[in-house]
């Protein structure tokens, strides 16, 4: 118990990003609760702390280097997260956008639910598309510019850099998005498929489910990882520019 009593659901899953699983199993979004603390969050929850905590006990102790995201420079994590998870999602959200507007069209009198999931998932598909559209327009090129100016030894090179509070914004974003789709994991029962249903709405479950998995990961990566290394670099470029002032 003492393990985890004191610690926070981001800081655990940092430390082995495998208990990532035994979180999504309890339903505990780990991207957004990651700065609450362990025990708060399962007596708020209702969740047995001693049966979760067997569980993050159990969970693999061995962390592949290309899962361990803590470990990565900013500049690596910037463009992991540009080639390979804002493509997948470009890709996926149109079919998900597609897909919930048919099943919607075809079961909505048997699953009266399906309506308010497809208006979600059509609201909340441009929100995403919008947020990474300004992450790799504005986000991303901001903190490739603090990464230039780190050791930079010339103070004119600070002056055609500004200091951008957006960080805090996107986190903001980040909650919001996150909060759309647990309503839509709630309203699916967690993506449970009903029986004697078509394979369009089988596979809209499933990639609902795929999405969502992939959705969490990468906020948490951006919150619990990117987030704070972006505003360490941030200090002390700026802490530095007061140097040269």
């Amino acid at each position: 118990m003492k393990r985890f009593e004191n610690k926070l659901i981001a800081d655990i899953v940092l430390n082995n990003i495998n208990t990532s699983k035994v979180f999504k199993e309890f339903n505990i979004d780990y991207s957004i609760e990651g700065n609450k603390n362990f025990l708060t969050v399962c007596e708020h929850k209702n969740i047995d702390s001693k049966k979760i905590i067997n569980k993050l006990v159990a969970a693999h102790k061995d962390v592949y280097y290309l899962q361990n995201y803590n470990s990565w420079k900013l500049d690596f994590l910037i463009e992991f997260l540009s080639e390979i998870h804002h493509n997948y999602k470009e890709e996926n959200i149109l079919i998900l956008k597609q897909y919930s507007k048919k099943v919607a069209d075809l079961y909505s009198k048997q699953y009266p639910e399906l309506l308010e999931v497809n208006n979600l998932i059509q609201g909340v598909s441009e929100e995403i598309l919008e947020h990474m559209k300004n992450e790799e327009t504005i986000l991303f090129p901001y903190l490739n510019e603090l990464l230039k100016l780190e050791n930079a030894s010339s103070t004119s090179k600070y002056n055609s850099s500004k200091k951008l509070k957006i960080i805090d914004s996107f986190e903001d974003e980040h909650y919001k998005i996150r909060k759309t789709f647990q309503k839509i994991a709630t309203l699916t029962n967690y993506y449970i498929l009903p029986e004697n249903i078509c394979n369009s709405f089988k596979l809209l479950y499933i990639k609902l489910k795929n999405f969502d998995d992939r959705l969490q990961e990468h906020i948490h990566i951006e919150n619990n990882i990117l987030f704070p290394k972006a505003k360490k670099l941030q200090f002390k470029v700026f802490s530095k520019k007061k140097e040269y002032s």
